[in-house]
């Protein structure tokens, strides 16, 4: 019993700390930057997004979706967010991933430095698509999922649905 409360003060903040190395060890990727429609149009859309079959599968499909109409969207991989000015966009959408129970710091950042940008959709993939970020007034759509395909348009439709009631407000 004494041997476990002399080991309890340092294996505790050991622990703590392994559970929050995985992030930092491994990143996930961003996604291929590139444009679809014309930089003039009046409804523009950004999406960073890290890089992840499902994400890229979402991403694919918000194309699709828009490709007809008078859209401007640009991808953009999360590291460049600090590059973007959220006033420049009708709606954002973000999508990253949970990792050691917290959202991704590069998107945290963002949404911290943009608390007056209204029109932001948050995709949250973790392990059983069920965490959501503890954000006092956060001022964003969270959606969470599990990065599981079968899901796709489900999540897919979700995030449409959220960014044309943004585009319709804001018309």
């Amino acid at each position: 019993m004494n041997a476990a409360r002399l080991l309890a003060p340092v294996l505790l903040p050991l622990l703590l700390m392994a559970c929050s190395a995985g992030r930092k060890a491994v990143p996930q990727p961003d996604i291929d930057s590139y444009e679809v429609g014309e930089e003039l149009f009046d409804t523009r859309i950004l999406l960073a997004s890290r890089d992840s079959d499902f994400k890229v599968e979402i991403a694919r499909r918000i194309v699709e979706a828009f490709r007809d109409e008078p859209v401007y969207v640009k991808f953009i991989g999360i590291k460049q967010l600090t590059n973007e000015d959220g006033s420049d966009y009708t709606a954002i959408i973000l999508m990253t991933r949970c990792t050691s129970w917290a959202i991704d710091s590069e998107v945290k950042a963002f949404l911290e430095k943009n608390p007056e940008l209204s029109g932001i959709v948050v995709l949250i993939t973790s392990g059983d698509g069920d965490w959501m970020p503890d954000m006092e007034e956060k001022k964003f759509d969270a959606i969470t999922s599990a990065s599981v395909m079968a899901g796709a348009d489900s999540v897919s439709e979700e995030i449409l649905e959220k960014v044309r009631a943004i585009i319709r407000a804001k018309a």
